[in-house]
């Protein structure tokens, strides 16, 4: 009977003992924090060298990249020289800094080097090198264009561009051309208007195409007005703030707003 009761006991303590529930916060109420800053790598002694037949001669030439910014600054490169065998040999530095090219724009061209800090193109005797300039929040400042033919070469521009697009032959006249955007459209926050449907308001910033030989980078304003026409809006050669465009989700041409 004392073991009965005994037994009873240890039954009714267990049984008035608090359960304690382990709770797992909800992931509603768990914050994580995201990074703000964009952190640049830094290569104190970054240096590259491309060795390629620049000018299609039989003879090796080399492409040399160095000079990396200061420690936190943004970019890649300073400088390059370029040296053809037997041939011209010339370095240029960036105004400001240079950065691997624009992964838009090596969807749309075939780079003849490998590598992805500098674009080549090379065509029977003459070649083209591009070299691509930091983004930075108010847009590319630098820009440049090397052209070589033969033994010698020069750098026919050198500002800034924001959007190269398609170099080759365009106008299938025999001749090399650059399709791009100098400027870039500054569209206007909840611009949509309900009677156009949905879209937006930007300024009036054209695509350009110009012409590339041993000389110049000039733009061909026939070739300009014509891809406009036929992909943008023809407004002249010069990007305007004051031109306010309507652009349509739908991506039909813009529409200019009087």
């Amino acid at each position: 009977m004392k073991l009965y009761y005994i037994f009873l006991s240890l039954i009714i303590i267990c049984g008035c003992r608090q359960v304690v529930k382990q709770t797992v916060p909800s992931t509603d109420s768990i914050y994580v924090a995201k990074d703000t800053a964009v952190v640049v790598p830094y290569a104190k002694d970054f240096s590259e060298v491309i060795t390629t037949d620049l000018n299609n001669d039989g003879k090796i030439d080399t492409i040399t990249l160095s000079t990396p910014p200061e420690y936190g600054d943004p970019g890649i490169f300073q400088k390059i020289e370029i040296a053809l065998m037997g041939a011209d040999r010339q370095s240029f530095e960036s105004k400001s800094v240079w950065d691997s090219v624009d992964n838009s724009f090596l969807k749309e061209n075939k780079n003849a080097v490998q590598s992805t800090h500098v674009f080549a193109y090379k065509d029977i005797d003459q070649f083209v090198i591009l070299l691509f300039g930091y983004v930075y929040g108010a847009g590319r400042s630098d820009f440049n264009v090397i052209y070589g033919k033969g033994a010698h070469f020069k750098m026919i521009f050198k500002d800034a561009f924001q959007t190269p697009m398609k170099l080759g032959d365009l106008n299938h006249d025999g001749k090399l051309e650059l399709l791009g955007r100098e400027t870039e459209p500054q569209s206007e926050e909840n611009s949509s208007i309900d009677s156009l449907g949905p879209g937006y308001i930007a300024t009036y910033d054209p695509f350009s195409i110009h012409m590339i030989d041993k000389d110049s980078f000039m733009l061909d304003e026939a070739a300009t007005q014509k891809y406009n026409e036929q992909n943008y809006i023809w407004l002249g050669p010069d990007a305007s703030e004051n031109l306010r465009l309507y652009f349509f989700l739908d991506n039909r041409k813009p529409l200019l707003l009087k």
